[in-house]
């Protein structure tokens, strides 16, 4: 497959999932963004519609209470059953009177008439001339009943059932309500109002719904009181009624073939529930016009890829040419990871030649890698003929000025430990020799030392019994006792210790070298650490005697050549307090 063909493809797939997943993520999230604030907006809607139903309703519950402003109506209440005609015929005259006064002073939009019924089911006094029912029909109405049983509660109900041959208008949903004397609960009045719908027009029109919006109302039993709209929604059809339960809610469902959001709420003062229901057309529409405009948006870059691709493939395939010319020019690079070379194309050519650059840049690494080894030992092997001249310098001084002035015996100890550093530097020539052996030249060392410095120096050994036939690498403790010395106990006031210590960690040996000299600063000490690198990574392996000495970086560079990873090599210090410097190694292969 030629690159050209490749660069194609790969616009059209990295464009393709670019759209696809931005517009699939824009979607989502506006979708649900959308969603939630419209569920959320029709919740407060509907709350304010039950508030407004509310408020209505108690309102006529206040005038249906007219009776309880006076004690007059409550006694003839008591006595109505005692009363001659003439009385009752007064009573009902009265209290007809009260309520048409009380409906006439605070005129109602949506009254139409009110009864008022005896306990017994008598009909007292009605505001028209409405056909009466029965005392027996009122007694096992529905509604009558219900009332009795709501204790003195005002009880709403839905669409009135009237004879066929009634002719008087039909009312949408009535209140009742029993008053009596609490005193006397057997005799009482039914007060009974009805309405018409147009309390539950002017909520639909005042709250804002959309053109496609309904408002339902149902009753306590969820029995359809109210639907606004000119065409039904098909409620009878669709399972809304039974999952409209609790005290609010709102839930999808399909009415009549669409997807609808219902919200709903129940009243607590009539126990009615007020339902919106909104077609998702009205509530996602402006998403549709998103999504349709994506998928043009998304032809339109595939066309226009299409384009640039047949346009640039050949600009873009001549400079990989080039860059194939440019790699052959920069084999000396640093580079270690090999390309994996699976095609015959330009890319697989500069494969081929950067894996033999890398080849090459290989064999000049691990040249001059030995060539740094072999320098490391040739020097070490002049070290270990020689003796730090600083050291050398000062001790012969030392010698001299005690034999001229002094002449005490600690010339000759100073002269035998001096002797036998230089003899075991000069004769033993082995690498590897065991820990006893190098204690041997500390002793040594530390005589000198020790009366260099009138005994300020203070020795110990914590070596562990079997440890002492431990092989180590030649002169590694006395360039770090050195370091201790000059570098910590010298320049401390007073006496000062040097701890060598040596345990088994399961399978490694621990070695450390500790002091409580003037320790070392914090900038020196992350100095120190810095340098302490494998030799590859070191931008130079510098093991001058004049210069260093064999110190730190010479002993740390000896383990890492010998034990790589399996070495650990630790250094803490703190100013004015002293210096530890840890070495942590496997057993040598001798």
């Amino acid at each position: 497959m030629r690159i050209r063909t490749l660069l194609l493809l790969s616009y059209f797939v990295v464009i393709l999932l670019s759209i696809t997943l931005v517009g699939t993520v824009s979607f989502y999230i506006s979708y649900k963004t959308m969603a939630e604030k419209i569920e959320s907006a029709s919740m407060q809607v509907i709350r304010q519609i039950e508030n407004n139903m509310d408020n209505d309703f108690h309102s006529k519950r206040n005038l249906m209470l007219a009776p309880y402003t006076d004690s007059e109506y409550i006694d003839g209440i008591n006595r109505y059953e005692d009363m001659s005609d003439q009385e009752k015929f007064q009573f009902r005259q009265n209290i007809g009177d009260l309520y048409l006064k009380s409906f006439n002073v605070t005129p109602i939009r949506d009254f139409i008439r009110f009864q008022i019924y005896y306990s017994n089911g008598e009909l007292l006094s009605s505001s028209d001339a409405r056909k009466p029912w029965t005392p027996s029909q009122v007694r096992n109405s529905e509604w009558f009943r219900a009332t009795v049983a709501k204790d003195g509660e005002v009880f709403f109900s839905g669409l009135i059932v009237t004879d066929e041959k009634d002719t008087s208008e039909v009312a949408s949903y009535s209140s009742s309500i029993m008053i009596r004397d609490f005193s006397n609960p057997d005799r009482f009045i039914i007060m009974r109002t009805e309405y018409r719908a147009s309390l539950f027009h002017s909520i639909g029109l005042n709250d804002n719904l959309s053109e496609n919006s309904q408002i339902v109302f149902l009753d306590e039993d969820n029995r359809l009181i109210y639907e606004s709209g000119d065409h039904p929604s098909s409620l009878s059809e669709s399972d809304m009624l039974g999952r409209v339960i609790g005290k609010e809610g709102k839930f999808w469902t399909h009415i009549g073939g669409q997807e609808m959001l219902v919200s709903y709420t129940r009243s607590g003062y009539s126990n009615w529930k007020a339902v919106i229901i909104t077609p998702r057309v009205e509530i996602f529409g402006a998403l549709d016009n998103i999504k349709t405009t994506v998928i043009f948006t998304a032809l339109i870059a595939f066309v226009i890829t299409f384009l640039i691709s047949m346009m640039f493939g050949q600009r873009i395939t001549k400079p990989i040419l080039n860059l194939f010319k440019s790699v052959n020019r920069i084999k000396r690079g640093d580079f270690s990871v090999r390309v994996e070379v699976d095609r015959n194309d330009e890319i697989g050519l500069i494969g081929k030649n950067f894996n033999a650059m890398q080849d090459e840049l290989q064999t000049l690494i691990e040249t001059k890698y030995l060539n740094q080894i072999k320098l490391q030992e040739v020097e070490l092997a002049m070290l270990y003929s020689q003796i730090n001249p600083h050291f050398l310098y000062n001790t012969l001084d030392s010698i001299r000025s005690m034999s001229d002035y002094y002449k005490v015996p600690e010339i000759s100890v100073m002269a035998q430990s001096l002797a036998d550093m230089f003899r075991y530097n000069t004769k033993n020539r082995d690498e590897i020799v065991t820990l006893q052996e190098e204690l041997v030249q500390i002793d040594a060392y530390i005589q000198i030392q020790s009366i260099r410095f009138e005994d300020k120096i203070v020795y110990h050994q914590m070596i562990e019994e079997d440890l002492y036939g431990t092989p180590l690498l030649k002169m590694t403790l006395q360039p770090l006792v050195e370091n201790a010395v000059f570098h910590g106990i010298e320049r401390k006031r007073g006496k000062g210790n040097i701890t060598i210590s040596a345990q088994r960690e399961q399978d490694r040996i621990k070695l450390t070298i500790k002091d409580d000299g003037v320790g070392i600063s914090e900038r020196r000490l992350n100095e120190i650490r810095e340098k302490l690198k494998p030799p590859m990574q070191q931008a130079e392996m510098n093991f001058s005697a004049q210069e260093n000495g064999i110190g730190i970086t010479n002993v740390y560079s000896r383990y890492v050549i010998r034990f790589g990873d399996r070495f650990n090599f630790f250094i803490d210090s703190k100013k004015g307090v002293g210096t530890e410097i840890t070495l942590i190694f496997p057993p040598f292969d001798v």
